[in-house]
Order: structure tokens, then C-alpha cells, then sequence
């Protein structure tokens, strides 16, 4: 009985642990098209030389406003294209979420929330432990829910160390190879982009920029988990690993401005212990209002 409350202790802090860790870890320039209209008048009284200066001048005119027009419709196509490719929204994404690191005046983080992400397993002895209590499911959901935070506003280099990645001089480096889906769609002078990471596989070392997730999402990392399990602990659970299955990141943007308004990610994450035998399924919501 005293191997199975100390998995339970051991279980119960990583779990406490690992909240608390993610706890510490998104006008459109339009243009007045210049157009140019020019009259002609006849004219029976005057001059056949004068007549051809202002069929000339005439079409001098027209030619000049034609290519002005051009011009400046080229140069609203360009200050106004939207991202289409994955190759596109990625590198807007990028561009949009590292520039609150460096010009966002205030960051909010609107919620916390962390929940399981679907059914615990767990070696069939805690279980029944875990059953005087509810059940394992009911026990860490009710552990995880005292982890999750309200609104808190950081200012200057709060915001750097909390949003996204927290201690990072970066929002994201995604590229195209580590996003499953990317969409942009526009509406009122706004982008929504939303991201959806390629899916993780198991590690117990990786770090932030590393593998897909944890390029642009707060990941717990396993070597906290790992450091936070007393040794008599972890040579009953053993070595902990964790994977990202596939995340959301969904930003909204300012066209004129570049600017991220507010921006929401949904972190899956998942603690195995093979050694016990214990898989635990997370999830981390956070919610974002940027100003600047």
C-alpha cells in the first residue's frame, strides 16, 4: 500500500506541477484611384492647328492619368494582398504575433484554463484509489481547475516573459512543414488566422523552438516534469515524456496596422509514464487582448 500512495504523491505533484508550469509559460489600406477625366470640346471656330494642340494635350492628359490609375492600383493590390498559401499565413502569423513582444503597450491574458484533454490511464491499483475520490478523471480535472487563472495585464517585460512562450525574445518559428492547416479570411478591415500544428511525438528533452508545438505555444517541457518528481517517486513512475498532439493558434489582426488584437491558443499535451503504465491528457486554453 505504500508503493501505491507514493505513484498517487508522485502522480498528484507532477500534476500539480505541470499546471503550475503552464501557468508560467493575434483598414484595410485602400487608395483613392486617381482617375482623370478629360472632356473634349468641339469646336467649329477654331484653328485646325489648334484643334490638333488639344487633341494632343488631350492625349497626353489621358495617358498620364491612365498610368497614374495603373500605378496606384498596383500599389494597393500590393499593400492589400491577403495571405492565400500555407507558405503566406505562416510567415503573417510569425510576423504579426513577434511584433507584441517588441510593440505592444499592454498584453491581457484574458484566462487560464486547464483541463484534461480525454480519459486518464492509470495502473489498475491507483485507479481504485482514486475511485474513493471520485475517480481519477474527477480528481486531477479538480486539481487542474484550482491551476487555472483569470485576467491578469502585463506591461513591458511582463510581456515578453509571458506571451505567448514565456522567456523567450519570441512570439513563434513556425514554418510551413510544422503547421497541419493554416486559413486567413478578412472581414471588417480584420485577418483571422488560424493555425493548427503538425502532431508531436513522444520526448523526454525537448525545448522551446523545438520539434512543432513548442515553436510557437507555452508546452510544458518533460525536463520540468522530470525535476519535479522526488527519486523515490520516479523509480516507481520512472522517466517522464511528453507529446503535443495537434494545437490551435487563431489570431486576429489589424490589416492596416500589422497589429494582433487578440489571439487564443489550445495546447494539447500529454504526461506518459510507461513505467507506471499512466497516460495523462491535458489541455491549456489560453485567451489574449493585446494593445498598443
Amino acid at each position: 500500500m505504500k508503493k501505491i500512495f507514493a505513484l498517487l504523491l508522485a502522480l498528484s505533484m507532477v500534476l500539480c506541477m505541470a499546471a503550475c508550469g503552464a501557468e508560467t509559460e493575434d483598414e484595410n489600406l485602400t487608395s483613392d484611384v486617381v482617375t482623370a477625366a478629360v472632356s473634349e470640346e468641339d469646336s467649329t471656330e477654331a484653328p485646325e492647328e489648334s484643334t490638333e494642340a488639344a487633341e494632343a494635350t488631350t492625349a497626353a492628359e489621358t495617358t498620364t492619368a491612365e498610368e497614374t490609375e495603373t500605378e496606384t492600383e498596383e500599389e494597393t493590390t500590393e499593400a492589400e494582398k491577403k495571405p492565400e498559401t500555407k507558405e503566406e499565413i505562416v510567415e503573417y502569423f510569425n510576423t504579426a504575433v513577434n511584433k507584441v513582444k517588441t510593440d505592444a503597450k499592454s498584453a491581457t491574458r484574458n484566462y487560464s484554463k486547464i483541463s484534461l484533454a480525454g480519459s486518464t490511464t492509470l495502473p489498475s491499483a491507483l485507479s481504485g484509489i482514486l475511485r474513493i475520490l471520485g475517480g481519477a478523471d474527477k480528481f486531477l480535472g479538480d486539481q487542474l481547475s484550482k491551476n487555472s487563472k483569470g485576467s491578469e495585464t502585463f506591461t513591458g517585460s511582463a510581456i515578453k516573459n509571458t506571451y505567448p512562450v514565456e522567456n523567450e525574445s519570441w512570439a513563434s518559428k513556425l514554418t510551413a512543414a510544422d503547421v497541419k492547416t493554416a486559413t486567413c479570411t478578412e472581414a471588417d478591415g480584420k485577418y483571422t488566422i488560424t493555425i493548427i500544428t503538425v502532431a508531436d511525438g513522444k520526448s523526454a528533452n525537448i525545448q522551446h523552438g523545438q520539434g512543432h508545438a513548442p515553436k510557437a505555444f507555452n508546452v510544458v517541457l518533460p525536463g520540468v516534469v522530470n525535476d519535479n518528481i522526488p527519486g523515490v517517486a520516479a523509480s516507481m513512475v520512472g522517466t517522464a515524456t511528453m507529446n503535443y498532439p495537434s494545437s490551435k493558434a487563431v489570431i486576429v489582426v489589424d490589416k492596416e496596422t500589422g497589429h494582433v488584437l487578440t489571439a487564443d491558443y489550445d495546447l494539447y499535451w500529454t504526461i506518459n509514464f510507461d513505467k507506471a503504465g499512466a497516460i495523462l491528457p491535458f489541455l491549456t486554453s489560453d485567451s489574449w487582448s493585446i494593445k498598443y
